[in-house]
């Protein structure tokens, strides 16, 4: 094209671009178009006058002899300047294009190449034109071999070529715009009535009820319509049988011929808007083209057996190409309104053509070179085409333009499988009860709500429009739907990656389908050992601070820690952040409680200390809590965040020994330091807080410092603080889902091989996000919930390391499915009597 000046290549910048659309001729060769849906918004129309047809066949009139030719590439005869051919720019693969010639499927197109035939061949006597339409008509050879001649110069002149294919050359009879001009005159062209006027007569009430729902459509424009469907309707009175008599044909055959004649069948109007009705049935296609809600021309074919197994998306489209191919010479060119009863089309119709299943695109790129505005209307508002689509006349494939052969496609998906898993797949569903009750839908039709579709078949229901049947396999889309008995195999064979959730089903996504996949997939993915071996941490919740306390030394953190070798204790107060470290000379219970009363000795009891589990959850602790009067609360096992505050403070306690240590100084007099400095954020130190004046130190203090004065505001400063860290903290976490008794978790272990082992929760703790859980081994432990994740209850299908687990079957059998591993009897039950499954381990 590049080379013919068709095209040329862009560089720089352009206002329009629009996408590439490649549809097939039907010589097979291609024909390279631009998809300007954005730029037909904004373009404004030539407004040419297009003869009509009444005019065109007035000049027809005692004619003998007729030549109808056609340009070869019509539109491409049309040059286009600069600025136009910049509007007409292109995406492809190797960069951007714009048309120097006028391109296919804009909507000033068939005016603008009107007006240019108009000018280039109008002044020859006995030449015609509608749009692409020329015709030649003489009274005699001679006079006809003259207008040729005239007609075939002006091409050379104006270097206008013909398609030799196409031409219908001196002949006494042509067919031209839904009309057969002879040398005898002008008649209708039966093909527009074939579909009418061989419809077979109904064999049942419903049969009857849609011819009679057709013609009633049309009843305003029939003389004497209620004597003439009298017969037929009385076939719809209840209590009677159903049979069909020679009265009743006679009323058929004379609707059928009503139906065909005027005022009820119109010529066609090039002026008037056009509407096509297009339907699909279950064994064949309907189309009607209409024009002041009359009808011009009736079509209607039956469905291949290929056909037949298209997904029902797949026949709406397939009605709607076979309609505009019907009634090519009528619509081409002009804004068509079709009328479809399948909703998706209307939405799928303005969608990019590449986000189509293949076969709908191929049947979408046919109808580029058409101006279709599709318009959902219900199907009880469409009885031309539903009855049509349900009688048909035409053998499958008689259209004039066929899409093709659909079997390469197919045969692509089918073939791309192994034989043997083939095979496994086609007897799997030839013996998958719910996929034959689909088969049995696909071939006889679906019901029309979804309350009469059996039980088994209701999960199909949201994707009946994309299913189809082909070779002994269903599909959705492009998609195999993979029966029951296969599923445990294909959900083993999508996790030999062990990728995760998203991942897996993304991957699944692109090849196969079955209702609940999604959740099926959760499961799988989400019960695997080995997955959960080698699975990251949990998210990091919202920050859950502990609340500040009305004063100090009133809530106090305790801790154990290691420095050189040597243990420590250390104590600070919550509100005041005074920390007390004390030397211990082993971590017994009695030692901790001895040092503990000494720091309580200088500072009071507090009402409540913070501490982890040992040696501070010990029964002698507990004693000694009860005596001294304070309320013991414990952080969670393995989660040091919940004491944070004691945390934070070991840290800055072990800084300042190693860089006192380092530099050999007193550890003392640097504590006396710690303790005298303001707490980050406020004004007061620690010793401040909790004594109400400073500690003389060995830097020089006026006497005014060290006398004691009440700090103020501090627990609002604290507050702030508090509240500061926390929302910063909190926009990089999330809130995990709170767990209930008896939920299937996995626990966040401390062995570096199995960083997660299977667990039950117990009950939920009185602490903040605590729960008590006991693991396969029968061991209770207490766990923060950022030390647990959630896995699946009791899953259809869950893998398992070489194991899989059958919920249905409560027990958990090999991935070959041919011997049971273990019976599977709940070994818990929660206080709601569900029976809880413990995960087991396979070793082979």
């Amino acid at each position: 094209m590049e080379n013919m000046g068709v095209i040329t290549k862009v560089v720089g910048p352009t206002d329009w671009v629009s996408s590439l659309v490649i549809t097939e001729k039907k010589n097979g060769s291609l024909r390279i178009c631009l998809d300007p849906r954005d730029l037909n918004k904004a373009v404004r129309r030539q407004h040419y006058t297009i003869p009509t047809v009444e005019e065109v066949l007035s000049h027809l009139a005692g004619k003998k002899i007729f030549t109808i030719i056609d340009e070869k590439d019509g539109y491409w005869q049309v040059k286009l300047d600069k600025a136009s051919s910049r509007l007409c720019t292109f995406n492809t693969p190797w960069g951007r294009y714009c048309f120097n010639r006028l391109p296919f499927g804009l909507k000033s197109s068939s005016e603008v190449f009107q007006q240019k035939n108009q000018e280039t061949f109008g002044h020859i006597k006995g030449v015609y034109m509608i749009a692409d339409d020329m015709i030649i008509a003489a009274e005699t050879s001679k006079q006809h071999d003259e207008i040729l001649h005239q007609v075939m110069e002006t091409a050379r002149v104006k270097n206008i070529k013909f398609n030799k294919e196409k031409i219908q050359f001196r002949v006494n009879s042509v067919r031209y715009m839904g009309h057969i001009v002879t040398a005898e005159g002008v008649r209708p062209d039966t093909e527009k009535v074939k579909a009418i006027q061989e419809m077979k007569p109904p064999n049942d009430r419903q049969g009857v009820l849609r011819f009679l729902g057709s013609e009633q459509y049309l009843a305003k424009y029939i003389p004497k319509e209620a004597e003439l469907t009298a017969p037929l309707r009385s076939l719809l009175k209840k209590n009677m049988s159903f049979q069909w008599m020679p009265e009743h044909q006679k009323a058929f055959e004379a609707i059928k011929q009503k139906l065909c004649d005027a005022p009820v069948l119109q010529y066609f109007d090039v002026t008037k808007p056009v509407v096509i009705q297009a339907d699909a049935s279950k064994d064949g296609l309907g189309a009607c083209l209409l024009q002041d809600n009359k009808p011009v021309s009736y079509a209607s074919r039956a469905l291949s057996s290929a056909e037949k197994n298209y997904a029902q998306i797949e026949k709406e489209l397939l009605a709607v190409v076979y309609a505009v191919q019907k009634f090519h010479q009528y619509v081409f060119g002009k804004m068509v309104l079709v009328q479809t009863d399948h909703k998706p089309l209307e939405s799928i119709y303005k969608k990019p053509i590449g986000s189509a299943p293949a076969r709908l695109q191929r049947m979408l790129l046919q109808l580029q070179k058409y101006q279709l505005n599709f318009v959902y209307t219900p199907g009880k508002l469409m009885y031309l085409a539903d009855t049509l689509s349900r009688a048909t006349v035409d053998p499958p494939g008689s259209q004039e333009n066929p899409i093709g052969d659909e079997k390469v496609i197919y045969e692509v998906n089918t073939l791309a499988m192994h034989p043997d898993k083939m095979g496994l797949i086609q007897e799997a569903t030839k013996r998958d009860p719910q996929l034959r009750m689909i088969q049995t839908y696909l071939n006889q039709g679906w019901p029309k709500y979804m309350r009469k579709v059996a039980l088994i078949a209701k999960s199909f229901w949201p994707v009946k429009d994309h299913l189809r049947y082909r070779d002994g396999v269903l599909f959705m889309g492009e998609r195999i739907i993979i029966p029951a008995s296969q599923r445990q195999n294909v959900l083993a064979q999508l996790h030999e990656s062990h990728q995760g959730i998203q991942r897996t089903k993304e991957r699944a996504r692109q090849l196969m389908y079955w209702p609940g996949m999604s959740k099926d997939i959760e499961s799988a993915v989400g019960s695997c050992f080995v997955c959960a071996c080698f699975a990251p941490n949990n998210q990091k919740e919202p920050l859950k601070p502990h609340e500040i306390p009305e004063g100090p030394w009133q809530k106090v953190g305790v801790d154990i820690f290691e420095q050189d070798n040597r243990s420590f204790l250390l104590v600070i107060d919550y509100f005041s952040k005074y920390p007390e470290v004390v030397s211990l000379p082993d971590k017994t219970a009695r030692t901790v409680i001895v040092k503990m009363k000494s720091v309580f000795a200088r500072h009071g009891t507090p009402l409540i200390v913070v501490s982890d589990n040992m040696p501070f959850a010990s029964q002698e602790f507990k004693v000694f809590a009860k005596e001294w009067g304070f309320e013991q609360c414990f952080s969670s096992p393995g989660y040091p965040q919940s004491n944070g505050m004691v945390e934070r403070a070991i840290q800055s306690i072990k800084q300042l020994t190693h860089k006192v240590g380092k530099a050999r100084g007193d550890l003392y007099a640097a504590l006396l330091e710690y303790r005298n400095t303001p707490v980050t954020g406020l004004s007061y130190s620690p010793a401040q807080i909790l004594m109400g004046r400073m500690l003389r130190s060995k830097l020089p203090i006026t006497t005014d410092l060290l006398c004691p004065r009440i700090p103020i505001n501090v627990r609002q400063d604290l507050q702030r603080a508090q509240e500061r860290q926390k929302h910063f903290y909190d926009r990089t976490a999330r809130p995990l889902k709170p767990l209930r008794e008896g939920d299937l978790v996995w626990m966040q272990s401390n062995n570096c091989k199995e960083r997660w082992l299977p667990a039950v929760v117990i009950e939920k703790c009185k602490q903040p996000r605590s729960y008590l859980i006991k693991n396969q081994d029968g061991h209770v432990y207490r766990r923060n919930r950022r030390q647990l994740k959630q896995r699946n209850q009791t899953p259809k299908t869950t893998i398992q390391g070489n194991t899989t687990y059958n919920g249905s079957k409560g027990m958990f059998v090999n991935k070959s499915d041919t011997h049971v591993i273990a019976d599977r009897k709940p070994t818990y039950v929660t206080s709601h009597g569900r029976p809880v499954f413990e995960p087991v381990r396979y070793t082979p």
